[in-house]
């Protein structure tokens, strides 16, 4: 009931202060695209680029098969990853990078976190709606099926819930960072890993098949899907090709539901946590800063 309790408040002081929150998220956009010739487009010219050279490597030199078209398959996984990385290394440097209106002025630290993922959360808007785009075009020329389903109707879901989860250790590392300055290191190692460990550039049926290999048994592989982003990057492709995916997805929807369930029990889990710890350290990031 604590838990409960401590998460219910930061999140009603994010309500209140929300006026602040986007008024920061504004500066911080305008900061980050000033003097630049493409502005919001950057949103979608990272993930672009990363996904050609992607393509180009684990398409044509390791020839990776994928039940859709491998440049759609890796830019709905890279998106969502690239809001997660963006969101994560913001947040944990974000009470220091505002050291002095921390010290200064009498408001929520909680704001500061928050800003660091709604502001990605606006570049992964952006970047999904130029992927519509993309994806019409490969409907239009090649494969009418791959044209959303109803299953769209599920994706504010799943942002919602990686929201969750993004704010949940967006809290955990904003606040461990100003009393251990390595957390910012180790969370990108960690970062580093959690890429290779979520079905981006390869199915999740490949991981499954190697992973039985190892043990003989299916174990691993249900470890594997505990990986709270796991089923969050495999249920964007399961609602964004929802009619080429009915018939062959990468994982049965049943098991992909428990996955999403899973996920939200560690979001949720995560979230009660990362406000118990940004709750007692905030009271002294005044004196630590």
């Amino acid at each position: 009931m604590r838990g409960g309790a401590i998460v219910t408040n930061m999140l009603s002081q994010l309500l209140s202060r929300r006026a602040l929150v986007l008024t920061l998220v504004k500066r911080d956009l305008k900061v980050r695209y000033k003097a630049t010739a493409l502005g919001f487009l950057w949103s979608f010219g990272r993930p672009l680029f990363l996904m050609l050279i992607m393509w180009g490597v684990f398409s044509h030199i390791v020839g990776v098969k994928t039940s859709i078209p491998y440049v759609l398959h890796l830019l709905t996984g890279i998106l969502p990853w690239l809001y997660l990385q963006g969101a994560l290394h913001e947040a944990q440097g974000c009470i220091l990078a505002n050291g002095n209106v921390v010290k200064k002025v009498a408001m929520p630290s909680i704001v500061f976190p928050a800003t660091a993922v709604l502001g990605n959360f606006i570049h992964l808007v952006l970047a999904m709606s130029i992927l519509s785009v993309f994806i019409a075009a490969y409907a239009i020329a090649k494969d009418p099926l791959l044209v959303p389903g109803w299953e769209i109707i599920f994706l504010p879901f799943l942002v919602l819930l990686q929201t969750l989860l993004l704010l949940a250790i967006a809290l955990l590392l904003s606040s461990l960072n100003v009393f251990y300055r390595d957390v910012g290191s180790l969370a990108e190692i960690g970062v580093t890993a959690w890429f290779y460990l979520t079905p981006i550039i390869y199915q999740v049926q490949d991981a499954r098949g190697q992973l039985k290999d190892l043990s003989n048994t299916d174990i691993l592989y249900y470890f594997y899907l505990c990986n709270p982003m796991t089923p969050i990057i495999v249920g964007y492709r399961r609602v964004l090709y929802g009619q080429r995916l009915r018939n062959a997805p990468e994982i049965a929807d049943g098991t992909l539901l428990v996955g999403l369930g899973i996920s939200l029990a560690i979001s949720l889990t995560l979230l009660a946590i990362g406000s118990a710890v940004f709750a007692k350290l905030s009271r002294r990031f005044a004196d630590e800063l």
